[in-house]
Formats: structure tokens, sequence, C-alpha cells
């Protein structure tokens, strides 16, 4: 019994010395294993996100000032209320504007009174000046008259002389006839003297030296006469009527400062500012409030220009903001900026979101996640795999040549998760070490690289 004992304790101990020496050999085998590994590069095209740090900000937003000078009299809206759009905000005195209103009323009236005489003067002239040209039209009617009568005995005349010259006629009857021809070319030069002296500013020669075309119609040249012969008082006219206008223009000027006097919201939201107070003067282009539509809000992001390319406008974009951890929010990319910071390397993009339980706030920290919905072929690695340079989007990685670890600069293109997408002077099926590498130099012999199953 006591060599059975003996026995099975020698068992035992040969199994413990056993376990004992393969878990040496497997703890020596763990401290010779490399932290990396080589692998070759392959292309691929992988769903990756973009994540992004941004910001909420106002959509619309409105500063308001007075286009009235004065003294704020009343404020009928405190920071923080909601409003609608057209309310009132506030109220600027205008004690002075309605002084000015009722001064210009009074001008305008007494204009009125003035463009009815001035009107009365025109008419007058009018029809002064149509009697001229009808006592022109007499006159040289009169004219005509005595050139026929004058004309008439000059024939005569010339006939007495003939028939005295044969003693048919007395010599006193030829003195007669003399007479009566004098007295008959004394009317006709006194008539056409008379018509000379009514035409002058009523003949075609003195519209052309006023600058008038010279109708060719009778009707329409005596228009034009007319209008020559008045000038004066059409002129007075319309400096009246010119002169009720811009009283008029200073009136409306004054109702409309009198009704912009109230200020109110010129969109719907919330008082954001409140930069007035009571008895306060406002001065030109002063912003007294404030007033942000939170209906809807923007959120902006900086984005890599590398990435650009993997999101377009109109794309769903996911997010989250710090206040509320919890709650996953979904908006649209409204606007990618088309310029690029030098110094960041970055585009902006904004991202409208319907703000329907007024949850976001301006200012709220926001993380997203942009999906790369057309995803191209590209080389991903661990980023683990890559050491950091100098320039954000720059790194290096180990490949393998001739047997040997070197170093290659590449651009990182991208971040997603955990992968890095890379790109540079690469190519297909070369081995580059992924793992843990920052321990690594260059000139180190290259491990083998393990079995890969070739990609499906």
């Amino acid at each position: 019994m006591k060599n059975k004992t003996i026995v099975f304790s020698l068992i035992v101990l040969s199994i413990l010395l056993i376990d004992c020496g393969k878990k040496k050999k497997e703890s020596a085998q763990d401290e010779t294993a490399l932290p990396y590994e080589m692998i070759p590069l392959e292309l691929k095209k992988q769903q990756t996100v973009v994540s992004l740090l941004g910001s909420v900000a106002h959509f619309q937003k409105a500063e308001i000032s007075s286009k009235v000078l004065g003294r704020v009299e009343k404020i009928f809206r405190e920071e923080g209320d909601r409003i609608a759009k057209g309310q009132p905000l506030a109220k600027i005195e205008t004690l002075n504007l309605e002084i000015q209103l009722k001064k210009d009323l009074a001008s305008l009236e007494v204009q009125n009174k003035q463009i009815e005489l001035n009107r009365s003067r025109y008419i007058q002239s009018k029809q002064r000046v149509e009697r001229e040209l009808a006592n022109i039209e007499k006159a040289r009617a009169d004219v005509n008259d005595s050139k026929a009568t004058y004309e008439n005995l000059q024939r005569t005349f010339s006939n007495k002389q003939e028939l005295f010259k044969i003693g048919a006629v007395s010599e006193t009857e030829l003195k007669g006839v003399e007479t009566g021809l004098i007295s008959a070319q004394t009317s006709y030069f006194k008539a056409q003297k008379s018509l000379d002296t009514l035409q002058v500013g009523y003949r075609p020669e003195d519209l052309k030296k006023a600058g008038m075309k010279v109708p060719t119609e009778k009707s329409k040249l005596n228009e034009a006469l007319v209008d020559l012969n008045t000038i004066v008082e059409k002129s007075e006219l319309d400096i009246a009527i010119a002169n009720l206008q811009s009283i008029q223009a200073g009136i409306d000027s004054t109702k409309l400062l009198i009704k912009e006097s109230t200020i109110v919201a010129p969109l719907r939201g919330i008082v954001a500012v409140r930069s007035i107070f009571p008895g306060e003067a406002v001065k030109e282009g002063q912003a007294i409030f404030v007033v942000v539509d939170d209906a809807e809000v923007l959120l902006k992001f900086s984005v890599n220009e590398s990435d650009l390319s993997r999101i377009t406008p109109s794309q769903e974009v996911n997010f989250t903001v710090d206040a509320h951890p919890k709650r996953k929010f979904k908006g649209k990319i409204l606007i990618i900026s088309p310029l690029i910071d030098p110094q960041s390397r970055t585009a902006e993009i904004k991202v409208i979101y319907k703000n329907e339980k007024d949850e976001l706030k301006p200012g709220m920290f926001a993380r997203a996640e942009v999906e790369d919905l057309h995803p191209a072929p590209a080389f991903y690695i661990p980023s683990k795999s890559v050491l950091s340079a100098k320039e954000k989007d720059e790194g290096f990685v180990f490949v393998e040549k001739n047997g040997l670890l070197f170093k290659k600069k590449v651009k990182i293109e991208g971040v997603s998760g955990e992968l890095s997408r890379i790109s540079g002077e690469l190519s297909v099926g070369e081995l580059i070490a992924v793992g843990s590498v920052g321990n690594l130099k260059e000139g180190e012999p290259a491990p083998q690289p393990k079995s890969q199953e070739k990609p499906k």
C-alpha cells in the first residue's frame, strides 16, 4: 500500500513538472513575439465615416437698428421674450417729427393756393395770346383789303391819266382820283405796319430763335405760338407744382419716420439682446435689438480638404450635442464652402436642422458623423501604424525594402475609427509594418510576413 502511494506521488509530480515546462516555453515564446507584423498593402473599398467637431449657430439673425434718431420712449419686449414677426419692440419719441409734419401740412395748403393762382395766370395768358392771334388774323385781312383798294385805285388813276391826255377827263376829276389813290396807299401802309407790329413774337422765326420746331399745319403752328408766348406763366406754374411735390415728399418722409419710430421685429424668434433703455438716445446705425429665429439652426463643422470629396450637398448628417449626449439628431448639409483655410487646410460645411422642440441653442458643442456614400479604392491601415509628422495631415510608415525596414512619408487622407486612409508613393502588395511601430528604427531586419488570405 505504501509502495502504491509513492508511485502515485511520482506520477503527479511528473505531470506538474511537464505542465510547468510548457508554460515556461509559452512564456518565452510570448516574450520573443513582435509587437507588429508585416502585411501586403491592398486597395479596399471601405465604408468609412468622417468624424467632425463643430458648434450650433443661428440660421437667421437680425440686428435691429432705429431709422429714427431720438430718445427711447417705451420698450415693449425684454431679452428672452418670444416674439412674432411684425410685433413691436420699442417706440422712439416723435415730437419733433410731429411738429415738422404740421409745418409741412400748412406749407402744402399755401402751395396749393399758389398753384391755383399760377394756373389762373397761365389760363389768362393763353386767352390773351389767342386774342392776339385773332387780332393778327384781322389785321392780315385789313392789309389784304387795303391792298386791294390801293391796287384798284392805281388802275383807275392810270386810266384817268390816259383819258386826261385826250381831253376826256377834266383835271379836277383827275386830281380827285389821285387824292383817293394817295389816301388808299396811306391806309395800306398803316395796315401793313400794324400787322408787322402785332406779329412780333408770333412769327415762325420767333419760334426758331426760341429753339422750338416750326409746324407746317396752321393749328399746330398756333399751338406752338401760344406755348412761346405763355412760357413765363407756364414756367411759374411748373415751379409751383414742383414745390408742391417737394413739400408732399417731405410730408410722406415725415409720416414714414413717424411710422418707423415704432420698431418691430423683422422675423419670428427670441429677443437675444436688448442694448437700450427708456430715455436713452438712439444713434444712427446703432444695433438696439438682436432677434434670432430658433425654428431652424445651423451646425458649422470644419472638414479636412482630403475629406471634402466624400461629402455632397443635401447629404444627411447624424450628430450629437454635448448638452444632450443621449439624443441623436439628423440634419442635412446645406452649404459646403468653396474656400479652404490656408492654415488649417479645412473648409466649413453648414448643416441645417429643424429645431422644432427648441432643444438646440446657439453655441452648443456638436459632434457629427458623415458617411462616405461612394467610397473609392484606397489603402487603409490601423492608425497606430502611422508615425506623426510635422504637418497634421502627414505621417510615416515602415515598409520593407531588400529585407530591411525603412520609413516612407505618406499623406493621411482621413481617419475613420481606428483606421487611417493613406496615400503616397505606395503600391499594391508592398509590405508595411502594422501594429506598434513606435520603437522601430530604420535599417532593422524586416520579419517574414504572415500568410494572408486573399481578399474576397
